[in-house]
């Protein structure tokens, strides 16, 4: 099953890199168009980033809490974990490959959004070298930063949304 999640995954992050490399050499673009839900009114590809984000701050707490609450369920938890968030963090690299890549007339203020994406970046990085055992010396460090770059995304995206308002 391991093998089986790492090849998914794999695939996920080689597709992400693509999506993003395309995005930012303009070969393939969204539709800039508005798209109103519950009554906000917000581009596409911010519907998208939204979308992700939402998943990856409403999906991870899930894992901690089935690993402690219903440890029979680990396995199939730390699986959709892991492919849930990689096609979440999917979707909000093509919301922030769309976002570097507008035109310098309406260039977004990138603050916030620079250090989210790092951040989830980081935490991606970390949940996967701790999953995939590729540097087993720092298993024990990975199981204090992963969880450590989890509350870090949830502070800044919070401080990222208060910023798009």
């Amino acid at each position: 099953m391991k093998k089986l999640v790492l090849s998914i995954a794999a695939i996920i992050i080689m597709v992400t890199i693509v999506v993003v490399a395309l995005v930012f050499l303009r070969v393939f673009r969204l539709p800039f168009v508005y798209v109103t839900i519950l009554g906000a009114n917000h581009s596409l590809t911010h519907w998208i980033g939204w979308i992700g984000a939402l998943y990856i701050a409403f999906a991870t707490p899930v894992y901690p809490i089935t690993k402690r609450k219903f440890p029979p369920l680990i396995k199939s938890a730390l699986s959709s974990h892991i492919v849930g968030n990689l096609i979440a963090v999917l979707l909000v690299s093509t919301h922030f490959a769309h976002q570097v890549t507008r035109p310098a007339s309406s260039y977004p203020d990138l603050g916030t959004g620079i250090v989210l994406y790092a951040t989830m970046i980081i935490l991606v990085s970390t949940g996967f070298v701790q999953y995939s055992s590729i540097a087993k010396k720092y298993i024990n460090q990975m199981k204090f930063l992963h969880p450590a770059f989890a509350l870090t995304f949830y502070t800044v995206i919070v401080m990222h949304i208060i910023q798009g308002i």
